[in-house]
């Protein structure tokens, strides 16, 4: 008659609990980074974006400048009938930006063209451009603060287009911010008053 090991069923029971204790102990994978405020937009997204750009609108109506792509979001300021204003990107969810008189957001349904043409009152040509030279890039803001709303940002080597006219505050702080119209339309800081930018030069 073959014997059976007794110690057969408790070895192999041994082993089930130690690959148990094995798998329990062994480390996870996590996520350790997290995402900052600077964003950046890929050369195509700010190409399309800046095909509107600097284009005259003028308002169908009487409307609402918003701080954000919804109308329960704040409002800026109102903008009269036939009074221009100055797009900013290329529009997104029946919402599109404008740099001037204001910057904010308003519903392009509420828009036509200019009486003059698409290009606004403040000038006209291929703009003035900078390049982001801090290596940290820039956070795009809703308005001159540093505690304004986030609109995005611009990596390190990025170029942004300024507004036309030209708009820049200087903060309690002795922070220069300028105004831009691309990649997004915001203020962004160019340092303590400046180093934050290279030199201007004619957008291509």
């Amino acid at each position: 008659m073959k014997k059976t090991s007794h110690w057969r069923k408790p070895i192999g029971l041994f082993g089930v609990m130690v690959s148990t204790v094995v798998s329990l102990n062994a480390p996870s994978t996590a996520l350790t980074s997290l995402p900052t405020d600077n964003t950046t937009e890929s050369p195509s997204t700010i190409q399309l974006a800046q095909g509107l750009v600097g284009q005259c609108r003028a308002a169908k109506q009487r409307i609402f400048v918003y701080t954000e792509r919804s109308a329960t979001s704040q409002t800026v300021r109102t903008i009269g009938l036939d009074e221009e204003v100055t797009l900013a990107d290329s529009g997104s969810a029946g919402w599109i930006a404008i740099s001037s008189p204001a910057t904010g957001y308003v519903q392009a349904r509420d828009l036509k063209p200019c009486k003059g043409g698409n290009q606004p009152d403040s000038g006209s040509g291929a703009g003035v451009c900078r390049k982001v030279t801090v290596a940290q890039g820039l956070t795009i803001r809703q308005s001159a603060s540093p505690s304004a709303a986030l609109v995005g940002g611009v990596l390190s080597g990025n170029t942004v287009k300024l507004t036309n006219p030209k708009q820049s505050q200087k903060d309690s702080q002795g922070r220069t911010w300028i105004q831009i119209t691309a990649p997004k339309a915001g203020w962004i800081s160019s340092g303590f008053p400046d180093g934050n930018l290279g030199p201007e030069f004619s957008c291509p």
